[in-house]
């Protein structure tokens, strides 16, 4: 996957009526964090999430077969909130529930693609074009943001993250990409290790967190080689109380419903951890004579939630 796939996938993004998203600030957020930030929001998409890429998959897939008239179905694990499924259903998708694991999920897809007569199957995240379409917001910070030293994106199966580091490596290769997770994941160790699955038994389940978009464990295939080298070596983990805490801030300082996916970044840039490599940077760079963490760029992507589970998670916690 390369600049020119993603910059194809623009041009296909913009025929079909597809915009830029907006960029969010915040006083309140710059001085607690520490630095300017700026959270690009794309929960706001048509969709309550990322652009949709060349092929659509999920919330992206059900709304090309509304538009376009194509059959759609969609395979989610049984945990997916039934808000969720309920929209997809709405824009005329066919969902089909399986066992919260790759394995099944992949299996599942499989066969239902047979059964359709040789439909594609178009992976959530393990394909270059998903990747390219992701890519696009790279793009997007490239030209709206030259100040950036760093980019938060919250990480699944990698999708996003890859994209977005293929994108800024091409076009601002001193931007840092710095990958936020929920706890548990072990993002960090992989890279460390360079070896993308370090449990592959454990690899088939999913995490335990109430961000119930990015439970994947591993990255795919296609984003571990395409981004793996590209990202930073620091990863920042957050748990289920700061992630609540960030989807009560974004509520009441950015006026923003989220769904715990969505405020990942946010509780990222709000967090002890951040904190810290913000001032490790910083005596880094003081020394080294490089740039420190002053303008960081924050993902947020994900605002399909119900009300009960949005007001049950912004007024539990800390």
């Amino acid at each position: 996957m390369t600049i020119s796939s993603v910059r194809v996938a623009a041009d296909r993004l913009r025929a079909v009526g597809a915009r830029p998203t907006p960029v969010l600030r915040s006083d309140w957020v710059d001085a607690t964090a520490g630095c300017a930030c700026y959270l690009k929001a794309e929960h706001l998409q048509r969709t309550g999430s990322f652009k949709q890429p060349r092929r659509g998959s999920r919330r992206r897939g059900r709304r090309a077969r509304r538009e376009r008239g194509v059959p759609c179905c969609v395979v989610v694990p049984r945990t997916t909130p039934g808000a969720k499924i309920d929209n997809m259903r709405r824009y005329g998708a066919r969902v089909v529930l399986c066992e919260p694991t790759q394995s099944a999920r992949s299996e599942t897809a499989a066969a239902e693609a047979a059964a359709m007569g040789g439909a594609a199957f178009v992976h959530p995240y393990d394909d270059a074009a998903v990747l390219a379409g992701q890519g696009t917001i790279g793009l997007e910070l490239a030209e709206e943001l030259p100040q950036l030293d760093a980019v938060l994106v919250p990480v699944s199966g990698g999708g996003m993250v890859g994209g977005i580091a293929v994108a800024l490596h091409a076009l601002r290769p001193g931007v840092r990409v710095i990958a936020v997770e929920p706890k548990g994941k072990g993002l960090g160790r992989c890279l460390a290790l360079s070896q993308r699955v370090l449990d592959p038994e454990a690899a088939n389940g999913a995490l335990d967190t109430i961000a119930d978009a990015i439970r994947t464990k591993c990255l795919g295939p296609t984003p571990w080689a395409a981004a793996s080298q590209l990202l930073d070596p620091a990863v920042l983990s957050v748990d289920d109380d700061q992630i609540r805490a960030a989807m009560r801030i974004a509520l009441l300082e950015l006026k923003q419903v989220v769904e715990p996916a969505g405020a990942l970044t946010l509780a990222a840039l709000l967090s002890p951890a951040f904190k810290q490599l913000r001032e490790a940077c910083a005596a880094h760079a003081r020394a080294q004579h490089e740039h420190q963490l002053r303008h960081v760029a924050a993902i947020v992507c994900g605002g399909n939630i119900d009300l009960e589970t949005l007001f049950l998670h912004v007024r539990t916690g800390p």
